[in-house]
């Protein structure tokens, strides 16, 4: 079907968290946008990947791979966000197999049309205002990260064009090589202070975050702004708002940005003419930081530190208390189902957890396939409604490629993808259905790295249960066997005896012992007469029921426990071991003394003493056995 003639289009958008604030604000963008365009749904696939190339960068990466772009309609991707080169060459490679229309926000991708607004030009304005407007001759610049990404190149060259442009000598400028974090900013102004150099006129920042880092640490030293020296930035965050000064910086509305984007992107999907290049508008915010008019803003500072108090006080209990739930969580089904409870804190309707289903299965990280820092080709999601068919447990299982179980991807306009992983494997993904409250306050990271430990936790804890379960059974049972041994019998003995009591209403008490078993193993060798107890045990299993109790006493001899309603035991194991006899091929004859005690719920014997009693009982009867094969002497040359 034609683009044009499509009711609904699907959109894949493709992000990193790098700065939280710029990133949720264009969040809020697109889901305008499905509210205003119905017939829109829009997928983001987000992620906290910085720019290091270290383990957990590329495991969040793999959420760009989550996602098969030939089944959307169309994409659009926060290029700007993107530093790692191996995400960003990789993405590259998908984006022109996939062959949609596709719409990159902020920076050339192979396969995308450009909607940008022009960083160089930008700080090229601000800095010319600081020149033109303040006066300043004597400038400092913080750059961005030069090494990875385009804004911070194009953002410097912007800074020298307008010094340039304005008769700025080249000795006037002086050029402090950053990353854009808040941390840089300040090592900036204790190593100006520390060395007792004299103040330039304005120091011009490529980004906000490094500005208020500074500018805090010049007035923690008495220097005050903009008197003594003036301070700028760049992105117009919530706390250059806030500062004292209030920071003058570059504004660009990323929610209408990507709302505009998104809409450029359908008119591509409908088969409308679009440029290749399509710029986007910015503002200055001129304020007090360089000496322009004070901004009115006293109430918003009141109402937006309540609010913030209120939410961190509500952030934090419900934390402590999903906290201290998921650590209570014996297994992944049961940390799920807690979640399932617990999730408000994400402040969504609903939230999506999807473990890859060979985590979900098999804790022990061993018996995973080699593509474990993948994602697995079925994800497993908790389901209060479902119950999955083998396990009986409340999941769903569903492809991968389906992102989630269709009936859920249709009623949702927006979803947002977040990897789940453990240092370098994938646990798999965590579904949201708006956006995180906690993303304005930069924790829904703490969140989602939260609950990775909490799984993995789980994960642990459940495999440890696991090998104590196994060296349990090895404890309480027979290697050779595999019957119970005598710790199995205190341990569970006396517990089986009453259970059949009171059940059954009687009881029988076995005692049994191989005969010959020395003649076995000195004409045929130990390894027939290992078979012999293997056989001997088969035997017993097969005869006996199936809540009886079943062990290897020691040696070559066996005590069972079971059901005192069958009053032929004795004779159906014997008859079990000559018809073994005559159809197995054995060059040994396999043969069993057996004593044997019942007693009632109302006569009750001690398990103990029903034990000593059929051993006595056993001697007996293999006395007798005895004295009957004196005459055929079955081993002539090993008489017992």
């Amino acid at each position: 079907m034609a683009a044009d003639q499509k009711k609904n289009f699907r959109i894949a958008f493709l992000t990193v968290d790098w700065n939280y604030e710029l990133v949720e604000s264009t969040l809020h963008g697109l889901t305008q946008y499905t509210v205003d365009h119905p017939n829109v749904q829009i997928r983001v696939f987000d992620c906290f990947g910085k720019d290091q190339g270290n383990d957990k960068d590329r495991s969040e990466y793999t959420i760009f791979q989550l996602p098969n772009l030939s089944c959307f309609d169309g994409l659009l991707v926060q290029s700007n966000q993107i530093v790692l080169r191996a995400a960003w060459e990789s993405l590259e490679k998908q984006i022109v197999e996939s062959g949609i229309p596709a719409v990159s926000i902020g920076q050339e991708l192979k396969g995308c049309s450009l909607v940008f607004f022009d960083n160089s030009q930008a700080q090229y304005d601000i800095a010319e205002h600081i020149i033109r407007e303040h006066g300043a001759r004597r400038l400092a610049y913080l750059t961005g990260n030069l090494h990875s990404g385009f804004e911070g190149p194009e953002r410097m060259s912007g800074f020298l064009a307008a010094c340039r442009d304005n008769g700025i000598p080249k000795e006037n400028i002086e050029i402090i090589e950053c990353t854009w974090r808040t941390s840089d900013g300040v090592d900036v102004a204790k190593k100006w202070i520390s060395e007792g150099r004299p103040l330039p006129d304005a120091f011009i920042s490529a980004n906000d975050e490094m500005a208020l880092g500074l500018m805090e640490t010049l007035q923690e030293n008495g220097i005050r702004i903009p008197r003594d020296v003036m301070v700028c930035g760049f992105d117009n965050l919530s706390s250059a708002e806030l500062s004292s000064p209030r920071l003058s910086t570059v504004h660009t509305d990323h929610s209408k940005l990507d709302y505009f984007a998104a809409d450029v992107l359908v008119g591509m999907i409908r088969g409308e003419e679009t440029r290749t290049r399509i710029p986007f508008g910015y503002e200055l915010i001129c304020s007090e930081s360089c000496g322009c008019h004070n901004a009115p803003r006293r109430g918003v500072i009141r109402d937006l530190y309540f609010q913030q108090t209120r939410f961190l006080r509500s952030f934090y209990i419900q934390q402590d208390l999903m906290a201290e739930e998921l650590f209570e969580a014996q297994d992944l089904p049961d940390l799920m189902r807690i979640f399932n409870k617990s999730h408000s804190i994400f402040g969504c309707d609903n939230v999506y957890l999807c473990i890859n289903e060979y985590y979900f299965d098999n804790y022990d990280k061993n018996m995973w396939p080699h593509y474990a820092e993948h994602f697995d080709s079925t994800m497993v999601l908790f389901d209060s409604g479902a119950k999955d068919s083998e396990s009986g447990e409340e999941v769903v299982r569903f492809p991968t490629s389906s992102l989630l179980p269709d009936h859920l991807m249709e009623k949702e306009p927006f979803l947002i993808f977040y990897p789940l992983h453990y240092n370098t494997y994938s646990i798999g993904y965590i579904v949201l259905n708006g956006i995180c409250a906690a993303a304005k306050h930069n924790l829904h990271e703490s969140i989602l790295n939260f609950l990775e430990i909490a799984i993995e936790n789980v994960r642990k804890k459940s495999l440890l249960h696991n090998l104590n379960d196994t060296l349990d059974e090895l404890y309480v049972h027979d290697a050779l066997t595999g019957l119970y041994n005598r710790f199995g019998l205190t341990r569970f003995g006396q517990q089986r005896y009453d259970d059949l009591i009171a059940s059954e209403g009687s009881v029988q008490v076995l005692f049994i012992d191989m005969n010959d078993m020395k003649a076995i193993n000195d004409r045929f060798g130990h390894e027939s007469g290992d078979a012999a107890l293997k056989a001997s045990a088969r035997i017993l299993q097969r005869i006996c029921s199936e809540n009886a109790f079943i062990m290897r006493y020691g040696g070559d001899e066996f005590i069972i426990i079971d059901s005192g309603r069958n009053p032929t035991l004795c004779e159906e194991i014997d008859a079990a071991a000559d018809e073994y006899n005559r159809t197995s091929g054995i060059p040994f004859v396999l043969s069993l003394s057996i004593g044997v005690v019942r007693t009632t719920n109302e006569e009750r014997k001690p398990l103990d003493e029903c034990i000593r009693i059929a051993d006595s009982l056993m001697y007996r009867n293999k006395q007798k056995k005895k004295a009957a094969r004196k005459a055929e002497q079955p081993y002539p040359d090993h008489p017992e």
